[in-house]
C-alpha cells in the first residue's frame, strides 16, 4: 500500500491553505482574462487604419493631427481599464517608483524610436558613414546590427532635463531591443529612473500601442508628461502628451530644442501639466468636436 504523505492530507491545515490560495489565484486570473476578452471584443468593433507616423512631420501638422484625433475619440470609448486589469502595475512596491512619485520633480516619460533616435535595420552599406553608431544586440540566439541616428541635440536635451525633472523611458519596442539603445544613451545609468516597454502598453487590434499612464502605480498625472511622436500613444491621457515630429536622419532637426524650451517655460513651473498642454495644443477640445 502507498504511504500517505501527512503534508498532503486534506486534514492538514497547510494543505487546505495552499489549495485555497491556488484556487483564489485561478479565479483571479480567470477574471483578468475575462476582462481582457471583453476589451478585445469591443476593440474589434473599431475599424480604422492609423495615420502613419511618417505623416507627422514639420509643415504637415494639421493633416496628421486631425484625422488621428478623429480615431482617438473612438478609442477613448474603449474600456481601457479592463485591459489594464490584465496587466500588473509597474513595480508596485519599487523603491525607485515610490521615490519618483513622492518627488517634487515632475516626471518626463520619453518615447525612444523616432523621438530620441532612429534605428535602421538591416544596415545599409551606403549609410555606414552616416550613422552615429552601430549597435549590436542578441535576439533569438542571433546577433543583429542596427544603424543608429541620434536626434540632433539628444545628449544635451537629456542632460538639461536630468537636472530639473525625473526622466524615464516608455517605448512600444521590445525590451531586448530597447535596452541596447538605452544603455548607449545612458551608459552610467544616471539619467533614466526606470523603463517601460511593449508589454506595458495596451495593444489595440495589433494596430496601435497605447501607453496608459495608469500602468505606473500611484502615478500623479498632474505632474507627468509623455513625449512621443505618435499621438495614439497617449490617447488615454491626451493632456499629458506632448507630440513631437517624427525623426529619421535630419541633421537640421531642432525639435528637441523646441520641446526643451516649452518644458522649461511652461511645464516646469505648472501646478497641473494637463491644463497647460490643453491650453497650448487643445487635443481634448478637438476630440470632443468629433463627438458632436
Amino acid at each position: 500500500m502507498k504511504e500517505t504523505n501527512p503534508e498532503m492530507s486534506h486534514n492538514n491545515p497547510n494543505y487546505i491553505l495552499t489549495r485555497n490560495t491556488i484556487e483564489a489565484k485561478d479565479i483571479k486570473n480567470e477574471m483578468k482574462n475575462n476582462e481582457l476578452n471583453e476589451f478585445e471584443k469591443e476593440a474589434s468593433n473599431i475599424f480604422f487604419m492609423p495615420i502613419n507616423i511618417k505623416e507627422n512631420f514639420q509643415g504637415n501638422y494639421d493633416n496628421y493631427i486631425k484625422p488621428a484625433l478623429n480615431h482617438i475619440s473612438s478609442l477613448q470609448k474603449l474600456p481601457i481599464e479592463k485591459a489594464l486589469v490584465h496587466k500588473n502595475k509597474y513595480n508596485k512596491n519599487s523603491e525607485v517608483i515610490n521615490k519618483v512619485i513622492n518627488s517634487d520633480k515632475k516626471l518626463i516619460l520619453l518615447d525612444l524610436d523616432e523621438t530620441l533616435i532612429h534605428a535602421e535595420y538591416p544596415i545599409k552599406t551606403a549609410n555606414i558613414n552616416k550613422y552615429d553608431t552601430i549597435i549590436r544586440f542578441k535576439s533569438d540566439d542571433e546577433y543583429e546590427e542596427l544603424g543608429i541616428y541620434l536626434r540632433t541635440g539628444v545628449r544635451q536635451f537629456l542632460s538639461f532635463l536630468n537636472c530639473h525633472f525625473n526622466i524615464a523611458i516608455f517605448t512600444a519596442s521590445e525590451k531586448v531591443y530597447a535596452d541596447t539603445i538605452i544603455r548607449y544613451l545612458d551608459p552610467n545609468k544616471n539619467i533614466f529612473k526606470f523603463c517601460l516597454y511593449r508589454n506595458h502598453c495596451i495593444n489595440v487590434n495589433d494596430l496601435i500601442c497605447i501607453k496608459d499612464l495608469r500602468i505606473i502605480d500611484n502615478i500623479d498625472i498632474k505632474k507627468t508628461v509623455l513625449i512621443d511622436n505618435n499621438i495614439y500613444s497617449f490617447s488615454s491621457q491626451l493632456n499629458n502628451g506632448i507630440l513631437i515630429n517624427s525623426f529619421y536622419d535630419d541633421k537640421n532637426d531642432i525639435e528637441l530644442f523646441n520641446v526643451l524650451s516649452y518644458l522649461f517655460e511652461y511645464i516646469l513651473p505648472s501646478d497641473d501639466v494637463r491644463k497647460i498642454n490643453e491650453k497650448f495644443f487643445g487635443f481634448e477640445k478637438i476630440c470632443k468636436e468629433y463627438n458632436y
